[in-house]
């Protein structure tokens, strides 16, 4: 930072913030207007939120109190109170309220900006069968066309095709039937919409609304509370919750004997099918093995079994008889046949045998009288042998039933013996089986009894649990606060604009109030113009028309304050310059020159701005074909270029044609003898400079005037200007430099500083700054 110049420690400026909230205001009343008419807004388009609550006492007592044991440290009751509130804010309660309340479906009434729920109230209700999950929590539309039909929408839009109510909508979503309720009107609501909950979707539902929280330790008493949108739902929501809630109570209370009861059960239906194993077997074993006294079976089948034997034995006995019969019937050995041995066989073999003999005889007595050729005994050997032949043929199929008789026997025996082994192993097993049997119809019946006690201690368990205060209809929402929504906005409105101006504060960088002037630069204040109420387009000559507006009062006292700050020669030269255009130099010294005029002196005015001329138009005249450039090239005389004005003692110089090159014609001779030729006819010489922060030609006027005034406007100039302004104080080392502030606004009473007060108008004023001038 350059030596000697200013540095800004400035703390709050009042009047800066004053200013601040003057340039502000329109924005402070569009803020607080945003946020009242927002605070209005949310008000109007915010769903009102109902409140349903209920008071229930826990009397839950503790093992430890039953068994005269205290806690130390805590509050008994505190561990009992949350583990209930846990409980019903737990999923597994949430489902139990799904399952009890019906929540699948939720009807509403289509608004432009707030929907209402028709909580039983709606004009019609769904059946419907879901194929696709799809539709689930999504709004299905739908329109009531007339008394009969209504139109839907599953996808948004409506789908442009009438149904019936009653009817059956099919596609591959869902099966849907639409009946009406005795609340449709169909000259109502035409829009409405439904939508079908997931299960997911109730339990958040539930979550976000339903509060438990203790009410008092000591007493055990707890506060159930719903919101929603529709007050009769919540108010049905929490009068379900406490039923549910009192009924699971009790089922816990009966848990463990449910369980007990439960094992019971399994353990009956088990023993049941064991029982009913035991007397299948049984029953079989009786068809099986027709009896059920295995000893007297096993005493049976050793008699069995030596009939057999015997039976075998005279079977046998008879074979071999019959076989040796046979052998003698073909040896023709028959003599030695008796009527004893006859008699052992069948009557038609015995028969046969008794004629054999007997034919045999008979032969035998032919023979010894004829000759074995005769025919008498060829025709008895032919007898003889066909009746041995049907012997033998007859024999040996009686021999033939003999031996299958005796096959059947061994078979018999065999079948005895086999089961005279099974005998015992099945005696062994259906004696274990009895006993089993037994064994299980006595714990039967044990458990039975035991079933029997459990259903009774459970039939006689009642909750302690009790509602204090059922659940009421709420008649006021709980949100929105209407008040609270008010203040808020008007509240958001001050910190809004509070940080609005905050911020416009701090970003604001130009210069505003005579106190910021005077912290930033240690040029002398020569004075205040006011800011003039008429917007001007550009400078124009006002003094002599308002001569008691309070911007001719301030240059008059910049007048007299002029006088403090140069010596008492006759003839003094004034520049007036600023750091860029539009800050009020041409205004200050065509006006300054027209008051100090005013003053019996003579004033001439020079426009050495030969870049932007504007003199000229404050004083009304167009297009100046002559003036300082062509007096300074010698085109022109001083007298040709002296400009009288309406105002007494007051001439002016225009700036002429714009020259290529102003600040070389500043630098020759002939301005220098300008102005002393200036000097011999005028007692003030205004010379009216460039903005030095633009061109040097300003610096080069400001070197032959005995006062620079540097023209600062308030809200324009911006606080870096200053430093131009300070540069020529340190660098260039000008003494002669005094600020005015332009354009100042009437903020405060004394914002012009100094006790300066004003005429405007109509009124009067009152004047001066020359105590604080002497005071500088």
């Amino acid at each position: 930072m350059e030596p000697n110049t200013k540095i800004d420690t400035e703390s709050i400026d009042l009047d800066k913030i004053l200013a601040v909230i003057s340039k502000s205001l329109v924005w402070i009343i569009l803020i607080f207007l945003i946020t009242n008419v927002t605070a209005y807004l949310i008000i109007r388009w915010t769903k009102p939120l109902f409140e349903s609550s209920s008071e229930l006492k826990l009397d839950v007592e503790t093992n430890a109190t039953e068994l005269g044991l205290t806690t130390i440290g805590e509050n008994k009751n505190l561990n009992i109170i949350s583990g209930e509130i846990e409980l019903l804010r737990s999923k597994l309660f949430f489902n139990k309220v799904i399952d009890n309340f019906d929540l699948s479906v939720s009807y509403y009434t289509a608004g432009k900006v707030l929907d209402d729920e028709k909580y039983l109230t709606s004009p019609f209700i769904i059946e419907y069968n879901l194929k696709n999950d799809r539709l689930l929590d999504r709004n299905i539309n739908l329109e009531i066309v007339d008394e009969n039909s209504f139109n839907i929408g599953f996808k948004g839009e409506y789908s442009g095709q009438n149904y019936k109510f009653g009817e059956k909508i099919d596609n591959e979503d869902i099966e849907l039937i639409i009946f009406k309720t005795s609340y449709f009107d169909s000259q109502g609501e035409r829009y409405h919409f439904f939508k079908i909950n997931s299960h997911n979707a109730l339990l958040s539902y539930l979550d976000e609304n339903l509060t438990v929280v203790p009410l008092n330790l000591n007493a055990n008493t707890i506060k159930i509370s719903f919101t929603d949108h529709n007050p009769g739902k919540a108010k049905d929501l929490v009068n379900a919750i406490d039923s549910l809630y009192l009924s699971y109570s009790q089922e816990e209370k009966n848990l463990e004997n449910k369980q007990k009861i439960t094992w019971l059960n399994s353990e009956l239906k088990a023993i049941e099918g064991q029982l009913e194993g035991f007397e299948d077997y049984f029953e079989s074993f009786t068809i099986e093995n027709r009896t059920n006294d295995l000893d007297a079976d096993l005493e049976n089948t050793i008699k069995y079994i030596n009939a057999i034997d015997s039976q075998r034995y005279e079977i046998s006995k008879k074979v071999n008889q019959s076989k040796g019969l046979l052998t003698n019937l073909e040896s023709n050995e028959l003599t030695s046949l008796g009527d004893n041995y006859l008699s052992n066989y069948p009557r038609n073999i015995t028969d046969g045998l008794e004629n054999l003999i007997e034919l045999v005889n008979d032969y035998e007595r032919l023979k010894l009288t004829y000759t074995e050729s005769t025919f008498v005994l060829t025709r008895k050997e032919q007898e003889i042998t066909k009746l041995k032949s049907n012997v033998t043929s007859q024999l040996s199929a009686l021999i033939n039933e003999y031996e299958n008789r005796l096959a059947d026997l061994s078979s018999q025996k065999q079948r005895l013996q086999k089961n005279f082994v099974e005998l015992p192993g099945k005696s062994t097993e259906f004696n274990k089986n009895q006993r089993f049997f037994k064994l299980y119809e006595e714990f039967y019946l044990s458990l039975m009894q035991s079933k029997a006690e459990y259903q009774i201690a459970q039939a006689g368990t009642t909750t302690q649990f009790k509602i204090l205060s059922s659940a009421t209809l709420p008649s006021q929402p709980i949100s929105p606060d209407r008040l609270i929504i008010h203040g808020i906005g008007f509240v958001a409105g001050l910190v809004f604009s509070f940080f609005f101006i905050g911020i416009r504060y701090l970003l604001h960088n130009k210069v505003t109030t005579p106190q910021e002037l005077e912290k930033l630069t240690d040029a002398p204040i020569l004075g205040y113009i006011p800011q003039e109420k008429e917007k001007m387009e550009t400078s124009i000559l006002m003094a002599d028309k308002r001569p008691k507006s309070a911007v001719s009062e301030s240059l008059r006292s910049i007048r007299t304050n002029i006088d403090f700050m140069i010596s008492k020669g006759k003839q003094r030269v004034i520049s007036v310059t600023s750091t860029i255009g539009g800050e009020g130099k041409t205004f200050t010294a065509v006006n300054l020159g027209a008051i100090i005029a005013m003053s019996k002196k003579k004033v001439i005015v020079l426009d050495l701005d030969m870049r932007k001329p504007r003199v000229h138009l404050s004083f009304g005249d167009d297009n100046p074909s002559k003036g300082i450039s062509t007096f300074l090239i010698n085109k022109h005389s001083l007298e040709e270029c002296i400009n009288h004005s309406r105002i007494e003692n007051l001439d002016y110089i225009n700036a002429g044609p714009t020259p290529p090159n102003p600040s070389e014609l500043l630098l020759n001779g002939e301005f220098d003898e300008l102005i002393e030729r200036l000097k011999l006819t005028y007692d003030i010489v205004i010379l009216d400079t460039p903005p030095i922060g633009l061109v040097t030609d300003g610096i080069l006027a400001m070197k032959k005037a005995d006062l620079a005034i540097y023209v600062v406007r308030a809200n324009y100039s911006k606080r870096e200007f200053l430093k131009t302004l300070n540069r020529l104080l340190t660098v260039n080392q000008f003494k002669n430099i005094a600020v005015v502030l332009n354009a100042l606004p009437n903020l405060r009473s004394n914002n012009y500083g100094y006790g300066y007060g004003y005429y405007d108008n109509k009124g009067e004023g009152s004047t001066s700054l020359i105590d604080k001038i002497l005071r500088r």
